[in-house]
Parts: structure tokens; sequence; C-alpha cells
């Protein structure tokens, strides 16, 4: 598959951001604890459901999707941060900068699939791009 890196790459950044918004979810604190909790909890479902969409992807372009936290660790762009308390504008400006770059990764990866033809592929890509933007309103509106 030609491009097998760049989906591994968007792959282990899912995967990687998933954890991390576990982390944020578990650990926020302050007076908008309930908003920012409700709202990570969303979002580690849908990149879950991201994550699994792009490796269903590379299965029917019969390649091997990364697997395992040592190679997501390897390949991600996007960092763990410790386990600690997060007040609630922290978090969100933590996860305001890891949806960009979800959301520019996904749109590299839209455009190559468009570029290869892959039409279903690029629908995916397409649709996960529209909830970055979303996701990255709704943060910005909240900081203010």
């Amino acid at each position: 598959m030609k491009l097998e890196k760049e989906f591994n790459e968007y792959l282990s950044n899912l995967a990687v951001m998933t954890f991390k918004l576990h982390n944020i979810h578990w650990n926020v604190e302050g007076m908008q604890f309930t908003a920012v909790h409700s709202f990570t909890e969303g979002m580690y479902e849908n990149t879950f459901e991201f994550l699994d969409a792009v490796a269903e992807l590379e299965k029917m372009y019969e390649t091997m999707p990364v697997s395992t936290v040592n190679e997501y660790l390897e390949l991600a762009t996007i960092k763990e941060v410790p386990a600690k308390k997060f007040t609630p504008v922290e978090s969100f400006e933590i996860l305001l900068g890891d949806v960009e770059i979800l959301r520019k990764q996904a749109t590299e990866l839209r455009n190559a699939c468009e570029a290869e033809g892959w039409f279903s592929s690029q629908a995916v890509f397409e649709e996960q791009i529209e909830y970055y933007n979303k996701q990255i309103w709704f943060i910005k509106a909240t900081l203010g």
C-alpha cells in the first residue's frame, strides 16, 4: 500500500490521543469539571472509533496496521502527558493543539486518497475532518 506509513502514523496519533483523553478525563479538576469530563469522554469514544476505522482501511488494502503501544509511541507525533491534576483551561489548551494535529493529518490523508482514487477512504477522512473542525470550534469558543 502506497500510504501505509502515513496511515500508521495517523493510527498511532489516534491511539495516543485516546489514552491522553482518558488521562485528562480522569484527572481534570475545577469549576468546569463536569463539562470537561463529559467532553473528553465523547472525544475518546470518537477517537477510538476513528482508530478502528483507519485500521480497517489498512486491512482492506491488505496491510498490517500497527497495533502495539510500543509501535504507537514510536510513530506518534502527539505526545503523552504524565498523569496529574489538570485545570479545565489547561485541558482544553492541550486538546486544541492535538486536535489540530489530527485534523492536519486527516486532511493530508484525505487528499492522498483522492489522488489515488480511493474514494471510500477519502469519505472516511472527510467525516473525521468535519468532526475535528467542530471540536476545534467548541474548544476555541470555550477558551474564549
